[in-house]
């Protein structure tokens, strides 16, 4: 084997699991990041799209010359980071890109991403339990639904945004497949997100700027205007800058800088910030080893560790997003397929008619699948793979307890129902499940969930 292809394989091992109902401990986690001893190959989703990822510690860079506390105002959150400052987070006016005048709906960022006591994201629904219905999460619904009837339940009730990914594709007609179809989706809490590998609930988002610039465009306006000119560069990196501030412990800054003294003993000991005392939570991490962290394997943070390096090293131009196309690895581990609140995903005709999306889904063997829309397509809406129908990131799992409800979807109401659904048939005949079984007795699946309370 050449020295290059030693290299790749290397960068793509990860922690093996074996499906079992022994709760032998299985002896260390196998997970050495600076060298030493590697991990077998993963036998899932290492399709021609994915092998150029690799399981290194680094994250996309703060861009130089960024305002952190301006990032916070643009975003919407006034100095405690409690509440909502509007003052210079609202995006209006006469734009050239949109050919006509913005007038805003009253959202910022903060309205779905309420502050440092929620983890940046929102309470648990019914919403109007403890929202306002005058606020504009409410009154500014059109801006994602455009009159969908069942987006205001879905809001409400489910807490779940109707999301379009392809909504600002100047290439793509109003009729275009692509154009139509839609997820139903949470908005995920923010806190650690400067410790991931690619943003939003499908990965399609690869840098803060492009994240924030397309929820800036999404949820404050009815209609499909691109108004790049009011969302600067500079406004989407201060954003950044301010957010990956946002760490569910300040040690675990030190995850962002290799020259910290406490990079390499997180990185050695990826539960280093997790208090474990009882026995039985000792026992919950080598549960958590065997059958969970071959996926969640960010050291202390416990999302996806796969990626690809930004071009440039932190030295590339502000203008220039991560090569290829996508920076991280998402996994079809069957929630779709289970739709367990039951959405719809049909294109709205109005007048109570709905007709099926049916799009064109490139697969891996060079054959064209004419995929009818009966679930959230995750990634493949991006990408056009079939290949990546119900592909998602992996969540990270620090404060999973304050979480809840869980999923892309909330469909999963407390971590119970989540070991619960990681043992069903669910999961296990999904497409990545298939290569990852999961089969815990009582007493693992006890220990587990003592672990993931702790986490």
């Amino acid at each position: 084997m050449s020295a290059a292809r030693l290299t790749l394989c290397l960068a793509l091992s990860v922690p093996a699991l074996s499906a079992c109902d022994s709760d032998d401990p299985t002896p260390g986690s196998d997970l050495d990041l600076r060298g030493g001893k590697k991990n077998k190959p993963p036998k899932f989703n290492t399709g021609t799209d994915n092998v150029h990822l690799e399981r290194s510690v680094r994250f996309n860079p703060i861009v130089p010359g960024t305002d952190a506390d301006n990032g916070r105002a643009v975003f919407g959150s006034a100095v405690d980071e409690i509440n909502e400052d509007t003052t210079n987070a609202l995006f209006e006016g006469d734009s050239l890109t949109a050919q006509g005048t913005i007038v805003s709906n009253g959202r910022t960022c903060f309205t779905c991403h309420r502050g440092d006591p929620l983890d940046w994201g929102l309470p648990a629904p019914p919403l109007s339990a403890t929202i306002a219905a005058t606020d504009a999460l409410f009154t500014g619904i059109d801006a994602d639904a455009q009159g969908d009837p069942d987006a205001a339940f879905n809001l409400d009730q489910l807490a779940l945004f109707k999301i379009r990914p392809n909504r600002f594709n100047p290439t793509r007609a109003d009729d275009d497949p692509f154009r139509r179809v839609f997820g139903w989706r949470k908005s995920p809490q923010l806190t650690n997100v400067g410790l991931s590998h690619g943003m939003l609930t499908d990965l399609r988002g690869r840098t803060m700027f492009e994240v924030a610039r397309g929820a800036v465009f999404a949820h404050t306006q009815p209609d499909d205007a691109r108004f790049d000119d009011l969302f600067s560069q500079q406004d989407g990196d201060d954003i950044a800058a301010f957010l990956f501030g946002q760490v569910s412990d300040p040690v675990l800054s030190a995850l962002r800088d290799r020259s910290d003294p406490m990079h390499d003993v997180l990185v050695d000991d990826p539960f280093f910030t997790v208090p474990i005392s009882t026995n039985k939570e000792h026992k919950g991490k080598k549960v958590f080893e065997k059958y969970c962290l071959a996926c969640h394997d960010t050291p202390g943070v416990f999302n996806n560790l796969a990626n690809v390096e930004p071009l440039g090293n932190g030295d590339r131009p502000t203008s220039f997003p991560p090569f290829a196309p996508g920076i991280g690895r998402t996994f079809n581990v069957g929630v779709s397929e289970a739709n367990v609140h039951g959405l719809r995903f049909s294109h709205d005709e109005g007048n109570g008619t709905f007709s099926p999306i049916v799009l064109p889904l490139a697969a891996e063997d060079g054959t064209l699948v004419e995929f009818v829309v009966d679930r959230d397509v995750g990634l493949a809406a991006t990408t056009g793979r079939h290949e990546d129908i119900g592909r998602f990131k992996v969540p990270a799992l620090r404060n999973l307890a304050a979480h809840a409800p869980f999923f892309h979807d909330n469909s999963a109401a407390t971590i119970e129902e989540v070991v619960d659904f990681f043992c069903s048939d669910a999961y296990n005949d999904s497409a990545d499940g298939q290569h990852y079984p999961i089969h815990l007795n009582a007493v693992q699946r006890s220990r587990l969930i003592a672990l993931l309370y702790l986490l």
